[in-house]
C-alpha cells in the first residue's frame, strides 16, 4: 500500500501555530521523553539542543527521513539541482535555487509535512508515541496545540498500519503441531463472563465483531486480529431469515479466509461452539488444521473450577483491551487501532525497539522519487 502524500513545491510550509521556545524550555523538555538508552537517547537527544539544527537535518537526510537532494520545480529552471542552504525558517534550512532564487521546504513529500512544529519537537513527539504517552500529556509537556500532536500521532498510526498491511507475512502464526486459540469478540470465550454487546439498530452501527487468533507458546502471546465486515441489518421482509443466514455465512467465509491467511497449516486450532463467525463446527471444514473444541477440553478441568476459562482470560488480556476500545469507533478507525496494536506487539517490546523501528518504517513509507 502506498500512502498518499501531499507535495509542496512553491512555498515553504506555513508553521504559524508554533512560537519559538525560550532557553528555559530546553533541557527540561528534553528530559521528559526517553527510549531507555536506545537510539533516541544516545544519538538524537544531543541533536535537539539549541544550535544543532544542521546536525539534526543531516541525520534526517542520512536516514532518508527528508530529501537528500531536490530539483527545482519552477518552469524554466529545467529541473536544476537545488542547493542545501541555511534559511530564516523554523527548520533553519531549506532548498535554494541559484537560478530563480526560490526556496523549497526541506519537508517536501516527507513524514514531517503538515506537522506544524519544528523538527526537534517532531522527534520528541515520535518518541512519546513509542512510549504510548497519551497525546494530551504530550500537548502539556511540549506546550503545543492539541491538533499538532494529534496530526503527528495520526501519521504515525498510518505508518504502522501501512507496514502491517505491506508485511502481513510477518504475522503468520502457528505451524506444525503448535497451538492457536481462535475466538471472536464479544461473543466467544475471551472473557469468562460473557460480554453482552449492544445490539444497535440505529443508522450508524459501530459495534464490531472481531476475529482473534492467539499463539499460546509465548508470553505475551502473538496475535492476529481482524474486524469482520458486518453489513447493516437488512430491512424486515418475507425472506428475512434467509437474508440473516446469508449474512452470517458471509461472516463465516470471511473468518475462515482470514484464519487460512494467518495460521500455518498443521496448527492445532482451539475453537468453541459459542462464536458466530469462527465456531468449532465451521473450523472443522479446514482440513489443513487439527481442530479441538474448548467445550471438550473443559472436561479435564478440576471439578467445580473453571481453570481453562481462567487461562483463556489471561491469554486474551491485552486483546480484550484493544477490542473494547474500538467498539464505538468507525470500522476505518477501528482497523487502524488494531494495526497499531499489532505493530506495537511486534516492534515495541521496549521504547528503544519501538523508536528504532518506527524511524525505519517512516523512511519505508515516505519514499522520495
Amino acid at each position: 500500500m502506498t500512502m498518499e502524500m501531499e507535495v509542496v513545491v512553491s512555498q515553504p510550509e506555513d508553521i504559524t501555530d508554533l512560537k519559538a521556545k525560550g532557553p528555559s524550555h530546553g533541557k527540561d523538555m528534553l528530559d521528559r521523553f526517553t527510549d531507555n538508552g536506545g537510539l533516541y537517547d544516545l544519538i538524537v537527544k544531543q541533536m535537539l539542543q539549541p544550535g544543532h539544527e544542521g546536525e539534526l537535518c543531516g541525520w534526517l537526510r542520512e536516514l532518508s527521513l527528508i530529501r537528500s537532494n531536490m530539483n527545482c520545480p519552477t518552469e524554466g529552471c529545467n529541473g536544476k539541482n537545488l542547493t542545501w542552504s541555511p534559511a530564516r525558517s523554523i527548520d533553519k534550512y531549506s532548498w535554494y535555487c541559484l537560478e530563480c532564487k526560490k526556496r523549497q521546504t526541506l519537508r517536501d513529500s516527507s513524514f514531517f509535512l503538515q506537522i506544524k512544529c519544528d523538527l526537534k519537537l517532531c522527534m520528541q513527539i515520535i518518541v512519546a508515541w513509542c512510549q504510548s504517552i497519551p497525546n494530551e500529556v504530550v500537548v502539556s509537556y511540549l506546550e503545543l496545540k492539541q491538533h499538532v500532536v494529534k496530526k503527528a500521532y495520526e501519521k504515525l498510526g498510518k505508518v504502522a498500519e501501512t507496514y502491517v498491511k505491506n508485511h502481513s507475512e510477518e504475522w503468520l502464526l502457528g505451524g506444525n503441531e503448535k497451538i492457536l486459540i481462535v475466538d471472536e469478540f464479544p461473543s466467544g470465550y475471551m472473557t469468562e463472563t460473557l460480554i453482552n454487546a449492544p445490539v444497535a439498530r440505529k443508522r450508524n452501527n459501530n459495534c464490531h465483531t472481531i476475529l482473534c487468533i492467539a499463539e499460546v507458546d509465548k508470553i505475551p502471546p502473538r496475535m492476529w486480529m481482524h474486524i469482520i465486515h458486518a453489513n447493516p441489518e437488512p430491512p424486515p421482509s418475507k425472506n428475512a431469515k434467509n437474508q440473516k443466514l446469508e449474512s452470517k455465512c458471509g461472516m463465516v467465509e470471511e473468518a475462515l479466509s482470514e484464519i487460512c491467511a494467518h495460521a500455518k497449516p498443521g496448527s492445532y486450532l482451539i475453537a468453541n461452539r459459542r462464536a458466530r463467525c469462527c465456531n468449532y463446527e465451521s473450523l472443522k471444514e479446514l482440513k489443513e488444521y487439527k481442530v479441538i473444541s474448548i467445550e471438550d477440553l473443559q472436561m479435564y478441568d478440576t471439578p467445580g473450577k473453571n481453570e481453562l476459562l481462567g487461562n483463556l482470560e489471561t491469554i486474551w488480556q491485552t486483546g480484550i483491551g484493544v477490542c473494547e476500545e474500538i467498539q464505538e469507533t468507525t470500522r476505518t478507525n477501528g482497523l487502524q487501532h488494531l494495526f497499531v496494536h499489532l505493530w506495537r506487539q511486534r516492534f515495541a517490546m521496549t521504547p528503544a525497539n519501538a523508536f528504532e523501528y518506527i524511524i525505519q518504517h517512516i523512511a519505508e513509507c515516505f519514499q522520495f522519487t
